[in-house]
């Protein structure tokens, strides 16, 4: 009597029937005709062939290790990999909100994301060029930028240790550092009324001050 596996198809009963008990191939050993997403892998074609698996576990998810369309589950084939995969975008730019490992982009990770950082350095460093909020180092944002800048205090006093164009006050700046200095002219002039050790001149501290014919102190 006919029966599947014999080699011969019955009509309307089989849709295949290569006589053979193998399951991986064309045709199953009930004489279904394989197909993905039958739960068995096909193993007789090669990569590229058409009908070719790489897996096939049977089930409609596309979020697991083997994808609808019987392909291994990879980052950018657009499918989140549950447990995995943070994001997957299906793309090769780097510079957008999922990176190219499949990892959701964020200021640290070394990738300047497109329109939201200025740069990323991917370090802990706040003194290099680049700070941890992914902002171009700049005087005034309160880190000294290492090599570039002698201090930085982050506001906009002239009159304390650091002057706002990030330079260390210095008698002779031009600003009086209070608590520090009595004067500042800028200048290394004595006799003008501030002298070069930005002190107020005055009669009697022993020096010749602008407008005295002398001073013995």
């Amino acid at each position: 009597a006919a029966s599947c596996g014999d080699g011969h198809i019955q009509a309307g009963v089989e849709a295949c029937d290569d006589g053979n008990r193998v399951d991986s191939d064309a045709c199953l050993d009930n004489c279904v005709a394989a197909r993905c997403g039958d739960g068995i892998r096909r193993q007789d074609l090669a990569e590229g062939e058409a009908g070719f698996e790489q897996c096939d576990d049977g089930n409609g998810a596309d979020t697991d290790t083997c994808l609808t369309s019987c392909r291994s589950a990879r980052c950018g084939d657009g499918f989140v990999q549950a447990g995995v995969e943070q994001c997957d975008d299906g793309n090769i730019v780097d510079t957008d909100g999922c990176t190219n490992a499949c990892a959701q982009a964020r200021c640290g990770d070394g990738i300047v994301q497109d329109g939201a950082e200025a740069c990323d350095d991917g370090n802990a460093v706040q003194t290099d060029a680049c700070l941890n909020s992914c902002e171009v180092a700049r005087c005034g944002d309160g880190f000294a930028h290492e090599g570039v800048e002698a201090c930085d205090d982050g506001n906009e006093l002239q009159t304390d240790a650091c002057l706002n164009d990030c330079q260390a006050a210095a008698c002779g700046d031009g600003f009086v550092h209070e608590g520090v200095e009595e004067c500042d002219d800028a200048n290394e002039v004595v006799g003008d009324g501030c002298s070069d050790r930005c002190l107020v001149e005055r009669c009697g501290n022993g020096r010749l001050d602008h407008g005295e014919g002398c001073d013995d102190g």
